[in-house]
């Protein structure tokens, strides 16, 4: 079961993210460099809501680390699960992976360059599981690599691990190894330390107790620097320790707890959460050129302990980390220039008119000087 983490002696109060029901708003707000390159969504998780009518979801850069913050800046009760933990942790771990692929390689498999793994169910890009045929590649890479335990060690099985969970990992996987392994799927017609996740796991086991209440009370330092940067710290930070391209973040000296040291990080420099691949697929002989990406891309508000009622219903003050997926078909080079330069226009239109609008407010707060002096 997910365990309900209380980051305050202060109740509670609604979460008040803006709520996305749209797989390509999402895509977007969750994973901007991914969206640019979307042609057209073909699948996705966030489409299979049981009931999006019902649920109060926010796109995230990083569920998982922004969560935390939020929970703890802003007064939510905090609903975590095993798989948030784990994927934030597989994410930052793909990233140093594919950066140092040829240094690791030997670890991992006995050939060189890109051995091709192909997938073939009958159906059509529309009628198949593309997630499942994900979970399928898995197989696959398990099968050609030197520690045959890899897959095992990598996908959840936690009691609360979902379908989705198990393709989320799935993609993270295929990202992980995409240097040592290429993809296709065919349709046809018929780490961080061993003390932190002691805590996470005292925290999932155990009923609250000083030790993980002290834990979660140093989760997140935020500083504001007015009009400069804003600085993050706590522990959290371990879950920000590379950035994409598989570089240490370095930071001033942070917190230090549990005879360890969090950085201090600038918070625009918080990674993403997530991670793509690319993904041949040959739909009945018409060959697309697509993409998966998955990770921690959300957060996901939730009526919990002490929640008051408004209009009727209970107010959601409680938020948890949201784990999704896509696949999209990529668009080419030319229309991924246009598409930038459009959404490049729009932006620059949408701030002109915020900036006509707050244009009359001066002369307003010039005459209230004068009236005041």
């Amino acid at each position: 079961m997910p365990v309900t983490l209380k980051t305050s002696d202060k109740e509670p109060v609604a979460w008040t993210g803006w709520r996305c029901e749209n797989a390509e708003n999402f895509l977007k707000d969750a994973c901007k460099t991914e969206y640019y390159r979307c042609k057209q969504i073909l699948q996705s998780s966030i489409t299979r809501l049981p009931d999006a009518s019902q649920t109060h979801i926010s796109p995230s850069t990083h569920g998982f680390v922004r969560a935390v913050w939020h929970a703890y800046s802003d007064h939510h009760n905090l609903i975590l699960r095993p798989e948030d933990v784990w994927f934030s942790i597989l994410v930052q771990l793909s990233f140093y992976i594919q950066a140092h692929s040829e240094e690791l390689r030997e670890h991992f498999v006995e050939h060189e360059g890109q051995k091709h793994l192909k997938v073939i169910e009958a159906g059509t890009i529309g009628s198949v599981d593309v997630g499942q045929l994900a979970v399928q590649l898995t197989g696959l890479i398990q099968q050609n690599v030197v520690d045959p335990e890899l897959r095992d060690w990598i996908m959840p099985s936690f009691s609360t691990t979902t379908t989705t969970d198990e393709i989320v990992a799935a993609v993270i996987m295929m990202g992980t190894m995409q240097k040592y392994f290429s993809y296709e799927m065919e349709m046809t017609c018929g780490i961080p330390s061993v003390t932190l996740l002691e805590k996470f796991v005292a925290s999932f086991d155990d009923s609250p107790s000083p030790d993980v209440t002290d834990f979660w009370n140093q989760c997140v330092h935020f500083e504001s620097m007015g009009s400069g940067p804003n600085y993050l710290s706590g522990w959290v930070t371990a879950f920000c320790f590379w950035d994409t391209d598989g570089k240490r973040l370095y930071g001033p000296q942070g917190l230090e707890w549990a005879e360890n040291t969090y950085p201090r990080i600038n918070t625009s420099d918080i990674p993403i959460g997530c991670v793509s691949v690319p993904v041949k697929v040959n739909d009945n002989g018409c060959e697309l050129k697509t993409s998966m990406v998955a990770g921690m891309v959300g957060i996901e508000a939730k009526s919990g302990a002490n929640a008051l009622v408004f209009d009727g219903q209970l107010v959601k003050n409680s938020i948890q980390p949201f784990s999704g997926w896509w696949m999209f078909e990529e668009l080419s080079e030319t229309a991924l220039t246009e598409k930038k330069e459009k959404e490049r226009l729009r932006e620059e239109a949408f701030y002109e008119e915020i900036r006509k609008r707050l244009e009359p407010l001066k002369g307003l707060a010039a005459m209230t000087k004068k009236v005041k002096e």
